[in-house]
């Protein structure tokens, strides 16, 4: 998709992004899990780019914002955030202007994607019991509690005039 303000999705992005990161990364300092990783709601951030401004900033945002945070907290697998937060944004995008089930059903199947991608990963790097009991975390501590958290925020924000003027902006009718 051409954008018909490029300027408008990088500042969108970035802002998205860092807001990402934020809340990535304070709750990750908070919440350490003893298995490795961190959990926290900054995918809600993912899911109502995706939802609200299409999978290409789904995209954006799932490989910049949650990278940030990784540095900052000093998570040593971060290459793996691209693929697993990445595809999860894409994903949920898909679900950008359908449906509130489908939009829901778009979330959960980004969310288990993010999940699984991080579980293959870690049953090489941690082994199979940690790498279930993340998994386990990931799904039901990080991926549902954002996935209510984005469900109950999305309609304010759709009707919300800055989100509608940004997707006009972004030559969203």
């Amino acid at each position: 998709m051409v954008f018909a303000k490029p300027s408008v999705f990088v500042a969108l992005a970035s802002v998205l992004s860092a807001l990402t990161a934020v809340l990535t990364y304070l709750p990750g300092l908070a919440f350490p899990s003893p298995t490795g990783g961190y959990t926290h709601v900054g995918d809600t951030v993912i899911y109502l780019s995706a939802l609200l401004f299409g999978p290409w900033m789904g995209l954006t945002v799932g490989l910049i914002g949650p990278v940030v945070a990784d540095l900052l907290v000093g998570y040593p697998r971060w290459f793996v955030t691209l693929a697993a937060h990445g595809l999860q944004g894409l994903i949920a995008g898909l679900g950008r202007g359908k449906r509130f089930p489908l939009q829901l059903a778009a979330m959960i199947l980004g969310g288990l994607v993010m999940s699984f991608t991080y579980f293959a990963v870690n049953v090489f790097v941690k082994g199979l019991g940690p790498a279930l009991a993340s998994l386990a975390r990931d799904v039901f501590g990080q991926t549902l509690v954002s996935v209510a958290l984005a469900s109950l925020l999305l309609k304010p924000l759709e009707r919300s005039q800055p989100v509608r003027a940004a997707q006009k902006l972004l030559g969203f009718s």
